[in-house]
């Protein structure tokens, strides 16, 4: 027997990250402080001496373009990215131990066809013949998704994209290539440059499993302008609807998510932003957050 799952529980973890989001007003420094705090110390990392705030995703990444060409070390991958995917491993792990030989070789079928023919593996999809190789030599070494998982993830993680998509993208997008630049080298993603294919990555695995819409591109942002909201909502997914428990390293991630702007762990300092204090609607749904922002 599969594992037994509540769906209907997932939807207040939909609003939550939804909320968490769209989020506007002051921050509790204090607060994001303490979180950002906890998550250094989940890294096995000393807490940071200081903290810049921003006023503006602008002004972070002016800050972090500035502190970045001084010689401050990105902490991005050790901070968040590293401590999420053990915490996503942990809640995942069991629903696997649970599932019987039969069901496991579907999924892994599933898992590893969708990834191969359909073009997802890492953030390209495949154009010729390297590309196609390099997917063949490189699988994801997670375990696969199954059934049970998707049908409980998918419905959380589309709303969170649709969220994005709507209200989020126009204000990253607003920053220009040249920006977004620096936070992404904030958090290089590939560690073996020689491959197209990260393959202990479950998160991202999960994540473009259960979204198999959306964009190569779309993990960028994600992970980049608003921290981390697609892994911290599959993780409250499993939590939640499955009963499971992921390490608790990753609490300090997510109460920085749900307290605050984007953030940028770097070494002896962390660069933090305020909320927006404002998001619009135009008359096609498409929304953006003001550059402005409150003031703590």
């Amino acid at each position: 027997m599969g594992p037994s799952i509540t769906p209907a529980s997932t939807d207040d973890v939909a609003a939550l990250w939804t909320k968490a989001a769209l989020a506007t007003g002051p921050v509790d420094r204090d607060r994001a402080e303490a979180a950002a705090q906890a998550a250094y110390r989940a890294a096995s990392l000393p807490a940071p001496p200081r903290f810049i705030w921003c006023t503006s995703l602008q002004d972070a990444m002016d800050q972090l373009r500035r502190h970045i060409s001084q010689g401050h070390t990105p902490l991005v991958r050790q901070v968040r990215r590293d401590v999420l995917q053990k915490a996503l491993s942990t809640a995942r792990a069991p629903l696997w131990q649970q599932a019987s030989d039969l069901e496991q070789s579907k999924a892994f079928s599933a898992f590893h066809h969708f990834f191969e023919w359909e073009g997802y593996y890492g953030e390209q999809r495949y154009d010729g013949v390297d590309e196609r190789y390099d997917l063949m030599e490189h699988p994801y070494l997670c375990s696969p998704v199954l059934p049970a998982e998707r049908a409980v993830l998918q419905p959380v993680l589309t709303t969170l994209r649709s969220t994005y998509e709507q209200r989020l993208r126009p204000a990253w997008d607003a920053l220009g290539p040249v920006m977004r630049s620096y936070a992404l080298s904030a958090a290089r993603y590939w560690q073996a440059y020689d491959t197209g294919v990260e393959q202990k990555d479950e998160a991202r695995a999960v994540v473009q499993y259960c979204l198999p819409d959306a964009n190569d591109r779309f993990f960028d942002p994600a992970w980049h302008f608003y921290p981390d909201l697609v892994v911290l909502a599959a993780i409250d997914t499993y939590r939640t609807a499955f009963a499971t428990t992921p390490l608790p390293g990753w609490e300090g991630c997510r109460e920085v998510a749900l307290t605050s702007g984007p953030w940028w762990p770097l070494a002896d300092l962390a660069i933090m932003s305020e909320r927006p204090t404002v998001t619009h609607l135009d008359g096609q749904s498409q929304g953006r957050t003001d550059d402005q922002t409150a003031e703590a």
